[in-house]
């Protein structure tokens, strides 16, 4: 079997959210720390999509800024092609360049002040890649890839709309010739017609230049079209990881048919949906045990003491401690 590209183990990430010390002092307040991920493992192979899902608040955009270095995780390792990671130390000038991201809001990405070209043309300036002309001719280039015109480098993004925009930040993610790219929510902040068109441009990308994603997204229509395999994320843990296809077809945890059964039926098959219940708890002072159990409908005691493990499951693995009484999907 392969090495896979990109192996995360163990990957936690704690946030100090105490007062300040003179208010502790005055308050008798001890300090307050929120884990946002909780020993999240997984691995992604190379030319495959893996989607990370979840309710807001899952900890998805943690995991991914973790990723390319913009965040130090507390714990956990992070090995990419065989290299590991130091996490204090951030990502290697050697590496860097091999990574890239495409943020969710793109406008908010670009910078208002530069030129299109300037902006596609940055990450080659940063890792030497070219001299300034050929690096001003490769943003052109880079613009009729993604469906735009070689003639909008002397544009500023103002002057596009938000489909454009997104179009504009992945000819930057692909500037620097990478072979693994996070794209945090990359089309959520887009009208659902543009979407589609981004979506496919990202799988054609994928396909020319062998790409390998890791997609953030809460939107499960997104993660069916894109995801070779799916890992879903509950209060920063890692809760089920599943073949794609089949995820849809046979979840095996509880809070990811609670998920699935409240997307709305577009095949009209008359199957009856219901509304996400509950929410999702305060990850300051979390639930014991596992964090669903409280608007888990097969819980039991142990689920209120014992954290469960992941365990093989017929299409991946999940954690739960019910999944010996789970029935099969309808």
């Amino acid at each position: 079997m392969a090495e896979p590209l990109l192996k995360i183990e163990g990957l936690t990430r704690r946030f100090d959210v105490s007062k300040p010390w003179l208010n502790r002092v005055i308050e008798r307040d001890e300090k307050q720390f929120l884990t946002a991920n909780a020993d999240v493992s997984f691995e992604i192979a190379k030319g495959e999509t893996f989607a990370l899902v979840g309710e807001s608040g899952s900890g998805k955009s943690t995991i991914a800024k973790m990723v390319v270095g913009l965040l130090p995780p507390s714990a956990g390792t992070i090995t990419f092609a065989g290299q590991k990671i130091d996490t204090g130390a951030g990502i290697p000038r050697s590496l860097r360049r091999r990574f890239q991201m495409i943020f969710q809001d793109p406008f908010a990405s670009l910078n208002p002040r530069w030129r299109v070209g300037e902006i596609i043309a940055e990450p080659i300036r940063t890792f030497g890649l070219m001299n300034p002309t050929d690096a001003r001719n490769e943003a052109a280039r880079l613009l009729e890839v993604v469906g735009l015109s070689a003639g909008d480098v002397n544009k500023f993004p103002h002057e596009f709309s938000g489909g454009q925009r997104q179009r504009i930040a992945i000819a930057r993610a692909l500037s620097s010739k990478p072979e693994f790219i996070v794209c945090d929510e990359p089309t959520s902040a887009l009208d659902v017609s543009v979407q589609a068109q981004i979506l496919n441009l990202m799988r054609d990308l994928q396909d020319e230049f062998g790409l390998t994603y890791l997609l953030i997204s809460h939107d499960l229509s997104v993660v069916r079209h894109m995801s070779t395999r799916i890992g879903v994320l509950y209060l920063g843990r890692l809760v089920e990881v599943a073949q794609g296809k089949r995820l849809f077809s046979e979840p095996q945890h509880p809070y990811t048919r609670m998920l699935l059964d409240a997307v709305p039926d577009l095949a009209l098959s008359g199957r009856r949906r219901h509304a996400v219940e509950g929410e999702i708890p305060n990850p300051i002072s979390p639930p014991p045990g596992c964090a669903f159990h409280p608007r888990c409908p097969l819980v039991h005691d142990r689920c209120k003491r014992e954290v469960p493990q992941p365990r093989p499951t017929p299409i991946g693995q999940a954690a739960c401690h019910a999944l010996d009484r789970l029935a099969p999907a309808a």
